[in-house]
């Protein structure tokens, strides 16, 4: 038995010996390389942590799998705020299309009359007139988006090489279904880390615009944001009704019918359930059409609703604008220019 013990013990003894050399021995060749390490570049992938123009952000090195080969630091391949000659961006969120709903720091920033501001088309009138530098607008339209955002991306690498402070202009808050992340990421390829200048989120201030609250005691205990279009067009998957529920969709109104036919039928909603949608929020020309589920299609052909719009659905839609809050009837129709004084069937 004690024999026994014996070998067991210089077992262990002779097995955590050869690690430990093992280990020696490795490990300087895994930090100086071999003929499959690390080549000494680095691409936009390697770049996994978020810096705020700090020269000390880190990144990992990655296999062609993208599986991480160990902790490294390369300062000199991190992004930085401003480029040597004077070239920098800034990502603006617009809000929903008045002016007066800019930050201080957005009005400061589109001020400049030395920027180059690269704006998405449906970017409200009133705030382009606020811009005192040059502008570009993309088309972006259905269709060509795809075309429409690597133009965006020229014009931003002309305006850095020009060494021009190019100011990204983007409708709501561009990190709400407005593929800001996918921009900055862009943007680090270029070798710049933007600034990033929130906007008020349409989703939330544009159905308030229209006097619809989001939440409302006793009727809404939660709210859901969606797209209309997923990647490569997809629609989105819907959640499940709930009465206590509001859903706000942006970018949607291209497929209302058929964003209602699918609520209808796969996500169980009542074909009354009120809905509600806000055009052109913040501006002169702000319009509300509120209807139901049957209805509401057929409504904003009818009265011609376009993008930029966002869609309410819930019973907080009629919450504020039933002039009686007792009353079970249902508006249907167009109020226009948030007076509510008048409701057009």
């Amino acid at each position: 038995m004690v024999a026994s013990q014996r070998k067991i013990f210089l077992a262990f003894l002779l097995l955590t010996s050869t690690r430990t050399i093992l280990a020696f021995i490795v490990r300087p060749i895994i930090l100086t390389g071999s003929s499959n390490s690390y080549d000494g570049t680095v691409s936009s992938s390697h770049l996994n942590a978020y810096s705020d123009g700090d020269s000390s952000m880190r990144s990992r090195v990655v296999n062609n799998d993208g599986l991480p080969r160990g902790n490294v630091s390369f300062h000199n391949f991190s992004p930085v705020r401003e480029l040597k000659n004077g070239g920098k961006i800034t990502m603006v969120g617009s809000g929903p299309g008045d002016p007066d709903l800019l930050t201080l720091a957005a009005y400061r920033v589109l001020s400049d009359p030395n920027a180059l501001v690269v704006s998405d088309r449906l970017v409200s009138k009133e705030i382009l007139d606020v811009v005192k530098g040059e502008i570009r607008i993309a088309r972006k339209v259905p269709g060509c988006a795809d075309a429409a955002q690597e133009e965006i991306y020229e014009w931003c690498k002309e305006g850095l090489d020009a060494g021009k402070h190019v100011i990204r202009l983007k409708i709501g808050d561009p990190f709400v279904f407005g593929r800001g992340g996918e921009e900055v990421l862009k943007f680090r390829e270029f070798g710049v880390e933007p600034k990033v200048i929130p906007g008020v989120s349409a989703a939330f201030s544009a159905p308030l615009l229209g006097s619809i609250p989001v939440t409302h005691r006793g009727v809404s205990n939660q709210v859901v944001m969606c797209t209309g279009y997923g990647r490569n067009g997809t629609s989105p998957d819907l959640i499940k009704y709930h009465k206590e529920q509001t859903i706000v969709f942006l970018m949607a109104v291209g497929r209302l019918r058929e964003l209602c036919e699918r609520l209808i039928n796969m996500a169980g909603y009542p074909s009354k359930t009120p809905v509600g949608i806000i055009q052109d929020a913040g501006c002169p020309t702000q319009r509300t059409v509120v209807g139901n589920m049957e209805s509401i299609a057929d409504l904003a052909e009818k009265f011609n609703v376009k993008a930029p719009s966002t869609i309410v659905v819930g019973e907080v839609v009629n919450v504020l604008i039933n002039e009686n809050p007792q009353s079970s009837e249902q508006l249907h129709g167009l109020i226009q220019n948030m007076t509510m004084s008048e409701v057009q069937t």
